[in-house]
């Protein structure tokens, strides 16, 4: 047991290394076998996506595209660049291939900090609790900034724990470098410079030290910032996190008391359920037990980057991707809830191996519980393709809508690809049937609202002509507007809609219809009325 636990031996054995590569093969495994296969990215990652697209292609920084964080699209532009196929989906695919590279390789730094503070064995279940997190999984699958985000993060606290001034000056280089890939990174600097200073206090070089460390972080960050000032107007770090003080010192958009702490709680359990809400409390009373300088910079790092966090749900939009950035310190928490079960048994080696696939069989059943029904969203990608070809102006019909517009993702008159988002043309607009403001509130944008603007379809039309409306588009979607659902159920009563497509004759499992607008029948009957 105390080979296992306590005693310090080089930080990579062989048989080390053995696990490592073990679990790194499961972690690429896990996410393969939930790998949504022809399916495009939406949203924020189709935002990146055409950002390090554009970069790739043009070779110069877009100047078309708001992006503060532009950390991660501009590293992923050099995959782009040496990637060569004319499929959109393969280059969609790349950028969650690589989010899973680095998601899984992350476990070698986990790893590192579990091996400073525990023995080889519990250093091992630490990579476990993290590659295996199904938040973790879920979200290297979705090609966004937070596996790369992680990956800097944690290798800026690593080398800031080592006890070597080179290795301690590179932390400020990553931490430079992960303020780029997302801004709210900047709030490690505090903290970073105190215990810089603090810890070596009576060192009589210390200020010109802390004058090469913070050097070094300004020659790796501002490069970045003079490129966004030139190219977007602002530097996204410094500009973006003023913007968010200004914000919580004026009370806009905050929710403050009870409503506030309900929000924080509440992500809080759904980012921690189910494995570190098992292992994380006696974990972090066992961490903090026996208490030294190292694990207050720990400390120190998981404080700070909870701020963001805090932020979010005083602004109501937490949620559990941001809390991903703290796992590895959780992770290293959670092995603490194990280390102390070791103390009272001895059968490390089994405690061990039973705790691992414990892990890795709630992680399993989690994601089969909450995993995305790829095989609906592929047939809302393909019809949303058929709604392109036929279609102009239509009405929304969320999340299935993601598929035929959006602020960020294109998906039609592709032609040959590689092609930069200016060359391509915006075909179809979608009408919001639903008050935006109140959804998005409510967080029902993406599993649909019931807090709808229009009565009737009549009324919607009406309105809808002036915004140039040509097609109702209707599902089965329950928490579609009444009058969406009529058209849906009784199309027979609404002479002036020409039906003109149904998934359904072509054997979809999600049924659509797609109708035209004969607006001299509509206008005829309206009269008549």
């Amino acid at each position: 047991m105390e080979n296992l636990i306590e005693v310090k031996s080089p930080i990579f054995s062989r048989n080390s290394l053995i696990c490592l590569g073990i679990i790194g093969l499961a972690g690429f495994l896990i996410r393969f076998f939930y790998f949504p296969d022809g399916i495009p990215l939406t949203f924020d990652a189709g935002g990146i996506f055409w950002y390090a697209n554009d970069l790739s292609i043009s070779g110069t920084f877009p100047d078309n595209v708001k992006m503060p964080n532009n950390g991660w699209p501009t590293f992923l532009s050099i995959f782009f660049y040496f990637f060569n196929s004319n499929n959109y989906l393969d280059y969609n695919d790349l950028q969650r291939y690589v989010t899973i590279i680095i998601s899984v390789i992350t476990i070698i730094p986990v790893f590192i900090l579990c091996r400073k503070f525990c023995g080889n064995g519990l250093s091992i279940l630490g990579t476990v609790f993290f590659v295996f997190q199904p938040r973790i999984v879920e979200n290297s699958l979705l090609g966004l900034s937070e596996p790369l985000f992680i990956l800097l993060n944690l290798s800026c606290l690593i080398l800031f724990l080592q006890n070597n001034w080179k290795l301690k000056y590179l932390s400020f280089a990553f931490l430079a470098l992960a303020c780029l890939v997302r801004y709210e990174g900047i709030v490690l600097i505090l903290p970073l410079s105190f215990l810089f200073l603090f810890k070596n206090r009576r060192d009589k070089t210390i200020i010109p030290r802390f004058f090469i460390a913070i050097s070094i972080f300004l020659l790796v960050l501002l490069p970045m910032l003079f490129v966004r000032m030139d190219t977007m107007g602002y530097d996204g770090v410094f500009s973006h996190s003023f913007e968010a003080v200004d914000v919580y010192t004026r009370g806009s958009k905050i929710v403050h008391g009870g409503e506030a702490v309900f929000s924080l709680i509440k992500s809080t359990a759904l980012a921690v359920f189910p494995i570190f809400f098992i292992f994380l409390p006696l974990g972090i009373f066992g961490f903090f037990r026996n208490r030294n300088f190292d694990k207050y910079i720990v400390l120190s790092f998981l404080v700070f980057l909870s701020l963001p966090i805090i932020y979010a749900s005083v602004r109501e939009m937490s949620e559990p991707r941001y809390f991903l950035t703290l796992f590895p310190i959780l992770s290293l928490f959670s092995i603490y809830t194990v280390k102390e079960i070791t103390r009272k048994f001895d059968k490390t080696k089994l405690i061990i191996i039973i705790v691992g696939i414990t892990v890795l069989s709630l992680s399993i059943v989690y994601l089969d519980y909450t995993k995305i029904d790829y095989q609906h969203e592929l047939e809302a990608y393909q019809i949303g393709l058929e709604v392109h070809k036929r279609t102009s102006v239509i009405n929304d019909y969320p999340p299935e809508v993601k598929y035929v517009h959006g602020k960020d993702d294109i998906f039609w008159n592709l032609g040959t690809f590689p092609v930069l988002q200016s060359d391509t043309e915006r075909k179809v607009y979608a009408i919001r049937t639903y008050d935006y403001a109140t959804c998005f509130k409510e967080k029902e944008l993406e599993s649909g609202c019931r807090q709808y603007d229009f009565t009737s379809l009549n009324e919607f039309i009406d309105v809808g002509k002036n915004e140039g409306l040509t097609h109702i588009v209707v599902d089965k979607n329950p928490k579609r507007p009444e009058f969406l659902k009529n058209v849906f159920k009784n199309e027979e009563k609404f002479p002036y809609l020409t039906k003109i497509y149904d998934s359904s004759e072509h054997d979809y499992e999600y049924h659509i219809k797609i109708f035209h607008i004969d607006y001299e029948k509509f206008e005829s009957i309206e009269f008549n009325q």
